[in-house]
């Protein structure tokens, strides 16, 4: 292939995960006015530090936003406003619906942050992001909600290589 078509290849390949990266952005609105819901096996609260660990067969809810994970530990503000929360599990499990899309999104990870004044989550180790039928898949995955950007690549282990797979959309009926 030569050199400006390689580079044109490339140029429509990283639009469309442009594109498609911004998806997450779009998770229903009224989500994040819902109240959030923990049910776990056990749970360990710490006024002091201002935390709350939550432990076995750990699931969270808030509108249509659902993680499962095995243990989750959540840092809290002085008014009790979730600053950070951390999940890890084998793997956790992340599904939200989307505005206007019948299509889920959903993702996998060994462990999995999110920081709520920065509004970024990151997928870390064994990292799968999927919605319809594209897949993302990487050692780490960052998303942030407010400059709706996804960043990819290997973590500092350096295990796996970005890995992406787009579907085009079906054909138009004739």
């Amino acid at each position: 292939m030569n050199p400006q078509r390689q580079r044109a290849t490339w140029v429509f390949v990283l639009l469309g995960l442009l594109g498609w990266a911004a998806l997450p952005a779009l998770a229903l609105e009224a989500d994040q006015y819902q109240p959030m819901y923990v049910e776990a096996d056990a749970a360990e609260l710490d006024e002091k530090q201002s935390t709350s660990l939550y432990l076995g067969n750990v699931e969270v809810t808030q509108g249509s936003l659902r993680i499962q994970a095995d243990e989750v530990l959540v840092h809290h503000a002085s008014d009790r406003r979730i600053e950070k929360i951390i999940a890890v599990g084998q793997p956790v499990r992340y599904r939200q619906r989307l505005d206007d899309d019948p299509d889920e999104v959903t993702g996998q990870a060994l462990r999995m942050e999110y920081e709520a004044g920065q509004e970024e989550l990151t997928l870390i180790d064994e990292a799968v992001l999927i919605q319809a039928e594209d897949r993302f898949a990487s050692d780490r995955i960052v998303y942030n909600r407010i400059t709706q950007r996804v960043t990819a690549g290997a973590s500092a282990q350096g295990r796996e290589r970005v890995k992406i797979r787009l579907e085009p959309e079906s054909e138009p009926a004739q």
